[in-house]
């Protein structure tokens, strides 16, 4: 992936995770701004399509963002916040 697709990787990171990736490929395109073949392109290179809710309500019902929400939050888990803490020298 090219250093722009990275880029805009981390800013479809940036506003799906805090929505629990409860958003389709064209509402994030329109809110960063890029075209849907764009967004499109870099969701599947970074393997997040079933992070995504689905254009159809029926997908929305296999629990496809309960696993992404589940794995985030475990991911959190493993960054240490006390030792962060104690090496800026103040709290998060």
């Amino acid at each position: 992936m090219t250093p722009r697709g990275h880029a805009i990787a981390f800013r479809i990171w940036q506003l799906c995770k805090p929505l629990g990736w409860d958003c389709t490929q064209s509402e994030i395109a329109d809110a960063l701004g890029e075209p849907v073949g764009t967004v499109r392109n870099v969701i599947k290179l970074k393997n997040w399509g079933g992070r995504l809710r689905g254009t159809n309500a029926q997908y929305r019902s296999t629990g496809g963002n309960s696993y992404a929400i589940a794995a985030d939050n475990a991911l959190d888990g493993y960054s240490n916040h006390r030792v962060v803490e104690q090496l800026i020298g103040g709290a998060l």
